[in-house]
């Protein structure tokens, strides 16, 4: 259960009185937050049905996200035209949850002060080294694994000058924490390159895979 409001504040471990949310079909009580880190903290709620039957949910929840910002972070659809070709900006990192490697698309947390705009264009160059002056479309606010979490994302679209000189030899500008690989996938061949990969060693995020197979449907039409 996620977003909710209390009458204490959510973060001091206690447990609150829960303000029913609009179109909720169950009825919310002792919402606790379960464990407080530095970058997320788990909650749990009881939740009543109609018919009396109780359970509880538990959730995941950042600490991270800005008041004013529009989402907890930006995935970016980098989109390359290069020497007559179109291409995608894709990420390959480790990821410890998974235990694997993970093909996914740039992204990252937006920060205080930035619009989801911003915070890709950022991102981009940060993850990928790639410069691009050109947001092609923003979407509205998603929610990523709304049964799990509340973490939330703007998908922001960019076009990418692949030939101008400062894309030509992109360079990263990392933490001293990442190990992020950057590749670059043609567009039209994207559905199959995932295909190919060894699902025993890497798996794909799932905006990139939708993104992926909305590509390949949309060409079976």
């Amino acid at each position: 259960m996620t977003s909710l409001s209390t009458t204490q504040n959510p973060s001091n471990g206690k447990e609150g009185t829960v303000t029913q949310p609009a179109n909720c079909p169950y009825q919310l009580f002792n919402q606790e937050v379960v464990w407080n880190g530095k970058w997320i903290q788990t909650r749990q709620v009881g939740f009543k049905t109609s018919n009396g039957q109780q359970g509880v949910w538990q959730s995941v929840h950042r600490n991270t996200k800005p008041i004013e910002a529009p989402a907890d972070g930006v995935s970016i659809l980098a989109r390359v035209r290069k020497e007559g070709k179109l291409f995608l900006v894709l990420i390959k990192q480790y990821r410890i949850p998974c235990g694997k490697l993970c093909l996914e698309l740039p992204a990252g947390l937006i920060d205080a002060g930035e619009t989801a705009q911003q915070a890709a264009i950022r991102e981009l160059k940060e993850e990928t080294g790639y410069t691009s002056g050109k947001v092609v479309m923003e979407s509205k606010l998603c929610f990523l694994d709304p049964g799990l979490t509340d973490d939330s994302q703007c998908l922001v679209v960019v076009d990418v000058d692949g030939d101008a000189p400062e894309n030509l030899n992109p360079v990263q500008v990392l933490d001293s924490t990442e190990s992020i690989e950057v590749l670059l996938i043609e567009q039209s061949k994207l559905m199959a390159y995932i295909s190919n990969l060894d699902s025993s060693s890497i798996v794909v995020e799932s905006t990139l895979l939708a993104y992926a197979m909305g590509i390949q449907f949309a060409t079976l039409q």
